[in-house]
This record gives structure tokens, C-alpha cells and sequence, in this order.
């Protein structure tokens, strides 16, 4: 079984409690491997054309009588690729051990409304620092050139779809719903989640608006003027942690960043539509609308709104990426 996420459809929260009932999911029948590492080395493993770290999850599955699932939403953009082989897709390749070792394929996935999911998959990806362009910017270059953004769910998910020999679970991921890893285990078959014990910590918290302009304004300066920085993954990750514990201190979350107005939301909806209620008569059997009303976000702040408010975001703004460069004068000196 493989989850396949998307991205910002609470993956990491459900990996995160997947690892934590690791008996309740052999109770159940399931094989789960406990550590994130391990999920991606198969990623890896797949995209390189290796398969022997498939072949051994299942035959340990085998052996404790237990269905394997692997949870990496990176799947959701990887099983389209081409095969290094040159024999057709990854998903193709998967399938041809999957077949030989007469193990069917089940894929889960959740699926999300473009609007929220780009507003979303953007401040991650700049808390992240693997980016520094604007948001409009950002949703003019994914609607052309998708890349790891890319959710066009036909073109993600078509041929999982016309393989007969899958079971696809399409699930929506709206506001409302219930906890997404209980639909998770309740669309592979896990009928009784009564022993399934909460997640404590919440994951992927947005941090805010004002977190974002921080980020944006560190991210740009970095790579124009510190390059050895915005290579540094390590300069990167102790700056996205201090931004995230001042975020979490000065209740930023509680203002998320929403940089939605009239002109983007119909571009996005000039995209995706048509494709959308393709993908939603042949999975549901209705129109997309009919399951994601059409979004009407509140625009927040994208700039300080006074001088006072962006002396003070500017100076964090300072001390962050001082406390960030000062990791890579670290790493030069040993």
C-alpha cells in the first residue's frame, strides 16, 4: 500500500502517528517501517531503478503475514516519471515486481483544492528557503511549469487510474473532515480504530504572515548575497527553526498567510478546472465544485502595515540570519 500524500494534505502529521501506533498497525495487519529515512531510501531506491529494497520490505512483510505500507508524498510526483530503464514509467516498474511477486497495489491519496494547496505548498517551501519569489510569482510558474508543485491530478494520477491491476482511494482533503489518518487506515480496510492512540504534537504548523515576510526577505538575501549560505542546508534548517520557535512565541499562527485575490484565484481556475472535473466525474462522479466549493480567502497582510511594524520585522529579520550565517562560519572553520 502506498500513500502517496500530496504535499500540505497533513502527511506528516499521519506519518507522524503511523510511527507511533507501530503495534496497533501489526495488530491490524500491517507492516509500517518505522523510521522516515526508510521510506525515502525507497523513493530513492525507485527513482535509481533499484528495486532489491522493495523486494526485501516484501518479503519481510511476507514473513510476519502483514501488508507493507510505505508513506512518502513525494510519491504523488515521482510514479509519473520516466523509468530509467526506459520501460515506460516508475509506477510501471513497480508494478512489474508487485506482479511477479503477486502482491496487489492499493494507492491512497488526498486531494486538495488548487488555491488553498499553492497558498499552502508556497510557505513551505519558503520557510524552507527553496525559494525566494513572491507568491504571485510562484503561482505563474507552477501553472506553467509544475515541477514540485505540480497538481494537476490527472496528469499526476492518470495512469494509476488506467491500471486496472491498482486500487486507487482519491480521498478529498477539505476543512471539517475527520482526522486524515483514520481515513487513511479506514480506506485501506482498518475497520476498528478504537486502539489507535492520538498525536500529541501538531506538525507543519503555518507560522504566519509575518513569519513569511521574514522569510522572504532572509531567503532573498541570501541567495544574492551569501551564496555558500543558500547552499548550506545547514544555515537553512537553524534558520527555519529559530523563525518557527519566535513564530510559535509572538502567536503568529494564529494569522496565517492567505496571498490570494481576484486575478490569481482565476487563473488557477482557468488551469485546473477542466482537468479537475475530469478527474472528479471518473474518480466520484460529479463535478469538482460539487466536493470544493468555489474559495472566497481573506487576503491577508503581505508587508508591515506601519513603519513601527517593519523596523521590528526587519530587526528579526537581522538576527535570524546573523545566528543562520554565523552556522556557516562554523562549518568553514572545522
Amino acid at each position: 500500500m502506498l500513500h502517496v500524500g500530496i504535499h500540505k494534505t497533513a502527511s506528516t502529521y499521519i506519518q507522524h502517528r503511523l510511527k507511533a501506533n507501530q503495534s496497533f498497525l501489526r495488530q491490524q495487519g500491517l507492516l509500517y517501517p518505522r523510521r522516515r529515512c526508510e521510506h525515502l531510501q525507497l523513493v530513492k531506491a525507485l527513482r535509481s531503478g533499484d528495486l532489491h529494497p522493495w523486494e526485501q520490505l516484501l518479503h519481510q512483510a511476507q514473513r510476519q503475514g502483514c501488508r507493507p505500507l510505505v508513506s512518502a508524498e513525494i510519491l504523488s510526483l515521482v510514479l509519473a516519471e520516466p523509468s530509467p530503464s526506459g520501460r515506460g514509467s516508475l509506477l510501471e516498474d513497480l508494478l512489474r515486481l508487485l506482479n511477479r511477486q503477486g502482491v496487489a497495489l492499493e494507492l491512497v491519496a488526498f486531494v486538495r483544492d488548487q488555491p488553498s494547496y499553492l497558498n499552502s505548498r508556497y510557505t513551505q517551501l519558503l520557510k524552507r528557503f527553496y525559494l525566494s519569489i513572491s507568491f504571485r510569482r510562484y503561482v505563474r510558474q507552477t501553472i506553467s511549469q509544475p515541477g514540485e508543485s505540480s497538481c494537476d491530478y490527472l496528469e499526476l494520477f492518470g495512469e494509476a487510474l488506467d491500471r486496472p491491476e491498482v486500487h486507487c482511494h482519491f480521498l478529498p482533503f477539505r476543512a471539517g473532515e475527520a482526522d486524515p489518518c483514520e481515513r487513511l487506515l479506514a480506506a485501506v480496510g482498518v475497520a476498528d480504530r478504537q486502539g489507535l492512540r492520538p498525536l500529541q504534537q501538531q506538525a507543519n504548523v503555518q507560522p504566519g504572515w509575518q513569519a513569511v515576510w521574514i522569510a522572504r526577505r532572509i531567503a532573498r538575501r541570501l541567495s544574492e548575497q551569501y551564496p555558500e549560505a543558500w547552499a548550506s542546508s545547514t544555515c537553512k534548517a537553524r534558520i527555519r527553526e529559530q523563525l518557527e520557535r519566535l513564530a510559535g512565541d509572538q502567536g503568529w499562527p494564529v494569522d496565517p498567510f492567505q496571498g490570494l485575490d481576484a486575478a490569481l484565484l482565476k487563473s488557477i481556475e482557468q488551469r485546473y478546472a477542466a482537468s479537475n472535473d475530469r478527474f472528479a466525474q471518473r474518480v466520484w462522479g460529479c463535478t469538482w465544485r460539487d466536493l470544493f466549493p468555489h474559495p472566497a480567502p481573506q487576503r491577508s497582510p503581505l508587508r508591515p502595515r506601519t513603519a513601527q511594524e517593519r523596523q521590528a520585522l526587519l530587526a528579526l529579520a537581522d538576527d535570524l540570519l546573523a545566528d543562520g550565517l554565523q552556522q556557516v562560519s562554523g562549518e568553514d572553520q572545522d
